[in-house]
């Protein structure tokens, strides 16, 4: 009971139980024999595999039962219900169930949603939107929705009477039939189970409470606590990941510190970080035991994964998800392009999560290798078009985030990325709404996510400045990383692009909207290209005159070893901090560079408007004189290339 009532003293046991799990069954993993890690890491695995197994006949059996069923139910929302906090960033584990409990759940809801998962989602018209506000189990109003405001979703709610709703106080024979088909089409023990043809629907048990057939309370349901289970998992993988990577950079920027000017708060720090990368790393392999399960340990063994067929977690859940947008496009109308000309209301107050979800499962599934295998055979049409649709439409999705996110699932399937190049090529270069829009809307993607720290805020053509409001309410940091998103997200876009320029039906699709576009969505994606350029490159410069700084400072032995060791200490953090900066910048103004040397071959006509030829011409100028002016000599490097500094391309690219 404790994802319903936690108790300290049960979670603090749960805690330390999965710091002895990992402990036994991973401890030294960095110095162990991979059998032995293989062997850890099956005997989870096997465990786990029994653990769903029996959890969803248990769920199955009380579901089954006409005096239980009612009650299961309940007890089901509730455990959503009262851990919503769980999907927060920081999650307070002495208030919520634990992650362990909700990875459960989700492989048990996925179980129950096994039968409305056939390859052509015939049950789909069993999901009633209306559920999302009126439906008495789950706190589903006060999520944040994919386009509509609270206000617009109050007043919409308000307008229609729940009453209008068929309410039975019973009911509805889909629960009976999805349960008797969990019989005759699942694979799994379930099918052993007694029939329930002839049982009975409960009554109500709270008077005036909606009735939904199963099949939507249950996707519901599945969506929640997979949001709140599964996908917070991956999430915490990612984190966990991310923080083994910094440890790593700075155990050996603490190494080479050591190696120039060695002090004993330096050993001390370096045990420090290697053992809480060991920690790290044990923790890691627990987390791949259990939610990545037949994808685990692939640097390990191979052939295990061959040999085992069994469906696993992450299969399921992508199954799930291809549900979830195929029955979210049924709301606007079906897989058809252009999209109408306002929003559907039932679409715009879906909970947002819902897509966001299903991108961040494909992500993450597209870095697993073997794990789309099975669904580029199935789904991975569904999920294309619904990408395509609505990553260029803010009148649907209103996060800017969520959008980019698409284009983050599209460049992980990109041929040369994916390692499975002929399916998901054929997805790009054979597919037709791909090839009708999938441009137009990168396009319009890289223009409107200009502005990443407001849903509502249209995008401006000059550089990105936060007014004080926001510095006041984000915080400066906050404002730091929002800037540096946008270029990020737009080095997505723009990968995409460079791959899409090289095939010929998406260059005339280019090319077509270029001189439809002309003094519009296209001109504003060059003004955008050159700001970024010209504002990557100046940083890029700047940094490279600050490390060159540092660099004599080190040089010069005498006066170096003179100073504090903190300060050296600090000097040195500065240095690698700025190099990783200089990559970064650099990586991404060649890009931008690149772009405009590339098309600009073919697509001259918007470089000539009267308002471009001014623009062009001081970029050019200011690209010459950095590259070649006065200050050149100051920006010599010993080894240009390790930050990606290439002043020759640049020079060429910009000539040309």
């Amino acid at each position: 009971m404790q994802c319903l009532l936690p108790k300290k003293g049960v979670l603090l046991i749960y805690h330390l139980s999965l710091a002895i799990t990992s402990q036994q069954c991973f401890s030294d993993a960095s110095t162990r024999r991979p059998a032995d890690l293989l062997s850890s890491f099956t005997t989870i695995k096997t465990v786990m595999k029994g653990l769903y197994k029996d959890l969803g006949d248990v769920v199955l059996a009380l579901l089954k039962n006409t005096e239980t069923r009612e009650h299961v139910l309940q007890y089901l929302g509730e455990v959503i219900n009262k851990n919503s906090s769980r999907a927060h960033i920081q999650v307070e584990p002495m208030y919520c169930a634990s992650s362990g409990m909700f990875v459960n759940l989700s492989a048990v809801m996925l179980q129950l949603s096994d039968p409305f998962l056939d390859a052509n989602l015939t049950k789909r018209d069993k999901i009633d939107p209306k559920y999302v506000f009126y439906g008495s189990r789950l706190d589903l109003k006060e999520l944040t929705a994919l386009h509509a405001s609270s206000e617009e979703v109050a007043q919409w709610i308000n307008k229609d009477s729940p009453g209008k709703i068929d309410v039975s106080g019973q009911y509805s024979d889909g629960e009976n039939r999805l349960l008797r088909s969990q019989e005759a089409t699942s694979s799994s023990s379930f099918a052993s189970e007694p029939s329930l043809q002839n049982v009975k629907p409960t009554s109500s048990v709270g008077a005036g409470k909606s009735k939904y057939p199963f099949i939507c309370e249950c996707f519901f349901m599945t969506a929640r606590v997979l949001n709140l289970g599964l996908l917070k998992a991956f999430s915490d993988f990612k984190h966990l990941v991310q923080d083994i990577s910094r440890a790593e950079d700075t155990l050996a920027t603490l190494k080479a510190m050591q190696g120039q000017t060695p002090t004993p708060q330096l050993e001390l720090d370096i045990k420090r970080i290697e053992k809480e990368i060991e920690l790290y790393s044990q923790e890691k392999l627990c987390y791949e035991a259990q939610i990545l399960r037949d994808q685990g340990l692939n640097h390990i063994i191979v052939e295990y994964d061959h040999a085992n067929k069994d469906p696993d977690l992450i299969q399921h859940a992508l199954s799930f998800y291809r549900l979830m947008v195929v029955w979210l496009v049924d709301l606007v109308g079906g897989f058809k392009m252009p999209l109408p000309s306002t929003c559907p209301m039932e679409f715009a107050c879906m909970p947002e999560h819902f897509v966001e979800d299903a991108m961040e499962l494909l992500i993450f599934a597209s870095r697993i290798p073997k794990v789309l295998d099975g669904v580029l055979l199935v789904g991975c049409d569904d999920f294309m078009n619904f990408i395509i649709m609505f990553m260029g439409s803010p009148n649907f999705i209103r996060n800017p985030y969520l959008r980019a996110k698409m284009v983050e699932v599209l460049n992980c399937w990109m041929p040369r990325r994916s390692g499975s190049s002929s399916a998901t090529a054929t997805l790009f270069e054979g597919h037709q709404m791909s090839l009708e829009y999938l441009v137009r809307n990168l396009l319009k993607l890289y223009v409107d996510i200009e502005f990443t720290g407001s849903h509502t805020q249209e995008p401006s053509y000059v550089k990105y400045e936060a007014s004080l409001s926001l510095v006041l309410a984000l915080g400066i940091e906050s404002i730091f990383v929002m800037f540096y998103d946008k270029f990020n997200i737009r080095h997505n876009i723009a990968e995409l692009l460079e791959y899409l320029w090289q095939v010929p039906s998406h260059r005339n699709a280019w090319m077509q909207i270029a001189k439809e576009e002309e003094k519009g969505v296209y001109l504003n994606f060059l003004n955008f290209l050159i700001n970024d350029s010209i504002y990557l490159l100046d940083e890029s410069l700047n940094k490279i005159l600050e490390i060159k700084e540092i660099e004599a400072e080190m040089s010069n032995t005498t006066e170096w070893e003179r100073r504090p060791a903190q300060e050296r200490q600090e000097r040195t953090r500065q240095f690698h901090s700025q190099e990783n900066i200089i990559r970064i910048d650099m990586k991404l103004a060649n890009e931008d560079v690149s772009m405009l040397a590339f098309t600009s071959e073919q697509i001259v006509a918007p470089f000539l408007l009267p308002e471009m030829i001014e623009r062009v011409a001081s970029m050019l100028n200011y690209f010459l004189l950095q590259l070649v002016g006065p200050q050149r000599k100051s920006l010599t490097l010993k080894d240009p290339e390790k930050y990606e500094f290439r002043p020759k391309q640049l020079l060429k690219q910009v000539s040309s």
